[in-house]
């Protein structure tokens, strides 16, 4: 189950009745708290309180735990055992979700199948599942526990339980309703003076806690990037100076954190500090590889990142360990092992490096398929890629560090238009994914022609799974349109794409970047306005109530005093190749059934004034634009010179259009990004896309506006 938005829309003339109600209520309620209702305002550690509460304190309601648990490839000899633990009774976890990257799936599945079947008969059967993740293991359980909607989580690590005690064990399969973190392990004091607290029979404060720890699932409602930061906002949040409590009951591993098994977790908390300089590892085959990368490692540099080298086939044994270009110079390290040691030699190089990778970037080859560093993310691009990546480079350490957790979904909606078709799957072909999984879902209408059909059939679709789905009765575009993709969770990102458009082989690249910025980025908490990312470059306004009208935002922002090549904010929605985010896209679905149903208003009701979109009756954009003017929601749109674009739209004959001339075409029609003009991607100012507050803002008509205001 995820967690989605709900909304509750209340009619002022009861709204008094409805607090008067809850007043009567809360008033007749029993005086006595149980432990999670102790108000959190601003008080300190009461040891003996909270002690009193947790030997009197209530467990978790049965359904309502569930269990977050990354594994390796070195922790999965111990996953059959862990998985017993949690699925077996008096065990009150009810959901596990396992955090592992892709190539391991085989063999878990296997483990689950063999450890569900040894498990004792009994009516509790919680339910195990998958969440793919290729990175820093700590990060994806960060991460994964946000997509949950239990009420509260229990976040392990990917070393076994056998080193808790029986007692412990017990507290974190059946924890005490507590409104903290509560677990055996963790650490204690400031940035610069960090020390690990042990189990103990006492209860503790923590600065943080490290896994194995219970929590009420609230308290991870966002991502955080470690440990350190959610414990920071757990006593934000509640206003005291810790950020969970250390209980144990006589562990035998009072040593935990200088023990080998868990270096991790004492690296853990000696460089966690706030730093934006991170470690890349390259590991390329060969010096070709590594000289199409030279521009992406010397902007890394630039960013006061460290970035280090290994060659591991370079078959020349005379060749220099540094490389040039322009002022930048690169070092590197080149072995050539036999095939069979391959993997073994990167391994031990990494390991040599000392400190912890923040980044590896891997050419994407059996020789770094089962890659996977402790706390690393790995980025694994093709061969055929590797010209097209110095994007990358601007990227900040947070957002390469949340590489893998957007999940983009490509969905395409057609009915008959069969060569627009192929044009469209012809353009899907040649774009650049850079290693990333991508689902693609055609969307056919009930009168889809048999060609189209057969061009659907043969479609070959490399990089990711692919599903179709036909309707059976015709509903038309605007229910093909808003049915053709649905978010599956709050990192499911939908490109929406009508059969008339054609694409850029960059426009994964714009998206990623859009994204990862903007989602991902230092600035998420100011970025809720932002629904989604067009593709398309506008090059005309079309909501003018006389009609549409040319668009030159470059031009409007010289003459406002702006760089002309600002990517920029418009509350327009685009209809012709953009991708929508999770949250909206819900919020849409909800504005639109409700629209539609007349439950608010009714259906002719005038809500934006002075648009030509009000006579759209059949759009589904006329009530996407009147949702966005309600609730001040902005899209981003590139901006390069020339209209050059990442996706362009041939106005052919359909539901909307009903004649086409060559001229009306041309007005629509837009230059494609291409493959030789790469360096175009970076066109902005300070060559990456600006911060939030710096992006002009432009309203239904295209005029500048004040954010704040909209």
């Amino acid at each position: 189950m995820l967690r989605g938005r709900r909304r509750i829309f209340c009619k002022a003339p009861y709204l008094l009745t409805f607090l008067l109600s809850c007043y009567i209520f809360m008033s007749q309620r029993s005086t006595t708290k149980r432990v999670d209702e102790i108000p959190s305002g601003n008080r300190d550690f009461n040891l003996t309180s909270f002690d009193d509460l947790l030997q009197a304190g209530t467990v978790v309601e049965a359904g309502s735990l569930a269990a977050v648990l990354p594994v390796t490839l070195a922790s999965l000899p111990t996953l059959n055992d862990t998985l017993s633990l949690l699925i077996s009774p008096p065990s009150c976890v009810s959901q596990v979700l396992i955090v592992c990257p892709e190539s391991l799936h085989s063999r878990i599945r296997t483990t689950i199948r063999q450890t569900l079947r040894a498990a004792p008969d009994s009516d509790y059967s919680p339910g195990v599942s998958l969440y793919s993740w290729n990175g820093n293991p700590s990060a994806g359980v960060l991460i994964a526990a946000t997509q949950l909607s239990h009420k509260w989580l229990l976040l392990l690590d990917d070393t076994d339980m056998k080193s808790l005690s029986d007692r412990t064990r017990q507290m974190l399969l059946c924890p005490i309703l507590v409104d903290v973190p509560i677990g055996p392990r963790g650490v204690a004091g400031a940035l610069n003076n960090l020390s690990c607290l042990p189990p103990s029979s006492e209860t503790r404060p923590a600065s943080y806690l490290l896994p194995p720890f219970a929590l009420p699932a609230s308290l991870v409602s966002q991502i955080y990037g470690s440990w350190s930061e959610l414990g920071r906002a757990v006593s934000d949040s509640r206003k005291t100076s810790y950020g969970g409590v250390v209980r144990g009951y006589g562990d035998p591993d009072l040593d935990w954190c200088n023990q080998p098994r868990h270096a991790s977790f004492s690296a853990l908390v000696h460089t966690h500090s706030s730093t934006n300089a991170g470690l890349f590892l390259f590991l390329l085959p060969n010096i070709g590889d590594l000289r199409l990368l030279v521009k992406l490692m010397c902007r890394l540099q630039t960013s006061g990142h460290s970035v280090k080298v290994l060659l591991y086939s370079e078959p020349s044994a005379d060749l220099d360990h540094e490389i040039y270009d322009s002022g930048c110079h690169i070092s590197y390290q080149a072995m050539n092992p036999t095939a069979r040691l391959v993997h073994t030699t990167i391994l031990d190089w990494v390991e040599r490096i000392g400190g912890n990778p923040d980044v590896i970037f891997a050419l994407k080859e059996p020789a770094t398929q089962l890659l996977q560093i402790d706390r690393s993310v790995v980025v694994r691009v093709p061969r055929d890629d590797l010209p097209y990546v110095d994007w990358m480079g601007s990227l900040s350490l947070v957002e390469w560090q949340r590489w893998h957790v957007p999940q983009i979904e490509l969905s395409i909606i057609t009915q008959n238009r069969t060569r627009s078709l192929e044009r469209l799957l012809s353009s899907l072909s040649r774009g650049r994914y850079f290693g990333d999984s991508v689902s693609l879902r055609m969307n056919l209408e009930q009168s889809s022609e048999f060609e189209t059909i057969r061009v659907v059939d043969a479609y070959q679709w490399n990089h990711g799974t692919m599903f179709t789905h036909r309707r059976v009765i015709h509903g038309g575009l605007l229910p093909a349109v808003v049915e053709s993709w649905y978010p599956h969770s709050n990192h499911s990102y939908g490109v929406l794409l009508e059969d008339d458009v054609e694409l850029s082989p960059f426009f994964y690249a714009w998206i990623k970047m859009a994204i990862l910025r903007y989602r991902y980025g230092e600035s998420t908490g100011e970025t809720f306005r932002l629904f989604g990312v067009s593709l398309y470059q506008q090059k005309n306004i079309e909501l003018h109530p006389e009609g549409r009208r040319a668009f030159d935002p470059r031009r409007i922002f010289a003459e406002n005093g702006i760089v002309p090549s600002t990517p920029y904010l418009s509350q327009i929605p685009c209809s012709w190749g953009a991708v929508y985010f999770p949250e909206h896209w819900r919020e849409f679905h909800s504005y639109l059934a409700g629209r539609l149903s007349e439950t608010t208003m009714e259906i002719d009701q005038i809500v934006v004034p002075n648009v030509r979109s009000n006579n759209w009756t059949k759009s589904w954009k006329k009530y996407f634009i009147e949702m966005v003017y309600l609730r001040g929601y902005v899209m981003l749109y590139p901006n390069y010179e020339g209209f050059i674009s990442l996706s362009t739209n041939h106005l052919e004959v359909g539901s909307h259009v009903k004649e086409v001339s060559k001229e009306k075409q041309e007005v629509f029609r837009l230059p494609l990004m291409e493959l030789d003009s790469v360096e175009n991607l970076l066109s902005m100012p300070g060559a990456r896309l600006p911060e939030w507050k710096a992006l002009p803002v432009l309203n239904l008509t295209g005029f500048l506006i004040d954010f704040e205001n909209t």
